[in-house]
């Protein structure tokens, strides 16, 4: 047996192999680490997205499906009721569920219309919609989604609105007193969107008419923090303003911006605008309070131009997951790598079936075996 035995390294084969085996330890370590991040990137890639946006005829079959079984004549007619009993009540979306029992076909009870007219005339008189006038007027945090509305928004969505809120910013911020990022954000993509959508691509009048909602909805407490946060990261990263003193026109403002930083902030003003334009002001502002994120605007903008006018009683016979859930669907290659995952379990399953039951007879054989000693002890 000794002649067979290895002769015992010498110290100069010893580290030569731990050098050896260091470098092959260092080169698959660099491989791992180059496979993780190729992953990485691979997984980034558009293609191997999970969930995409559907086309707009697949939007809108898919919408048509869902209210053919959520919004009967029964469940429409009970959720009408139900708002129609709330205090105080949501005309917006009353208004939103009628329009919508139109669109389906669904004729409504006489009794129900004689009920929401009696209750439009006691809401909406002309004494109380005066009284919702002046407190719009005077400050939109008093304000509510009535038709009052108007007496608040008139001077908000226009250019006159954006040079407002930038003098009044800059007042409080000469008297040393907190300024509203937000409010600055909004005023400056306002202003500018005639330049910026040059970067950032869109149309500078749904850019305008988006930043003067989102003015609105923020002075009346409607805008949930991710929505804003685009607008806070324009004002702190997006506007060079060493060289604001030489501005001298709204193109010069644009000049201003770095487009990187303030395209988020330009695309969630322009989806706004596009879902006033299919909406108006009041379902449009009723669906931004609802909104959390930039993304969640840009697919109820999507769905408007699928639903029009049925967009706000969709939402409300729908759900809000459900409703933004349906504008998207699983990418053709998740729906391959799927199918492809499941034809090889069962392959596999089929290959080793035969083994199984193998294995099976045995261990049963063994199990009956262990038992009959048992009993026969």
């Amino acid at each position: 047996m000794a002649l067979f035995r290895k002769p015992p390294l010498d110290l100069r084969a010893r580290r030569r192999r731990r050098v050896e085996r260091g470098i092959l330890a260092l080169v698959a370590l660099c491989s791992l680490l180059w496979t993780g991040w190729w992953l990485r990137d691979l997984a980034a890639m558009p293609v191997f997205e999970p969930l995409v946006a559907r086309t707009e005829s697949q939007l809108a079959a898919a919408y048509d499906r869902a209210l053919t079984r959520e919004a009967t004549p029964e469940a429409l007619i009970a959720r009408l009721e139900a708002r129609l009993g709330e205090d105080p009540r949501d005309w917006v979306v009353i208004e939103a569920l009628v329009e919508l029992a139109g669109a389906q076909g669904i004729v409504l009870p006489e009794p129900l219309l004689d009920r929401r007219a009696a209750l439009d005339a006691e809401d909406n008189g002309w004494i109380a919609s005066g009284i919702d006038c002046l407190a719009c007027s005077w400050d939109l945090r008093d304000c509510t989604l009535s038709g009052a509305l108007a007496c608040g928004i008139a001077v908000n969505v226009t250019v006159l609105g954006d040079l407002v809120a930038l003098t009044r910013e800059g007042a409080h911020y000469a008297a040393g007193e907190p300024v509203d990022q937000v409010d600055v954000g909004i005023a400056f993509v306002g202003i500018a969107a005639t330049g910026l959508v040059v970067f950032t691509g869109g149309t500078s009048y749904a850019v305008k008419v988006g930043s003067g909602l989102l003015r609105v909805a923020h002075r009346m407490g409607r805008l949930a923090p991710d929505l804003i946060a685009p607008f806070r990261r324009a004002v702190a990263f997006g506007v060079d303003w060493a060289r604001l003193p030489a501005v001298r026109s709204a193109e010069d403002l644009a000049g201003l911006a770095r487009p990187a930083v303030i395209r988020p902030a330009v695309e969630v003003a322009q989806d706004l605008g596009r879902l006033n334009a299919r909406l108006g002001t009041r379902q449009a502002l009723h669906l931004m309070g609802a909104l959390d994120t930039p993304a969640d605007a840009a697919r109820v903008a999507r769905a408007s131009e699928a639903l029009g006018p049925r967009t706000l009683g969709a939402w409300e016979m729908l759900g809000k997951s459900r409703f933004l859930r349906l504008g998207m669907r699983f990418s053709d290659e998740v729906l391959a790598a799927i199918f492809g995952i499941f034809s090889l379990m069962t392959s596999a399953l089929a290959l080793l079936a035969p083994l199984v039951a193998r294995l099976g007879r045995g261990m049963g054989r063994l199990a009956l075996k262990g038992v009959l000693r048992l009993v026969i002890r």
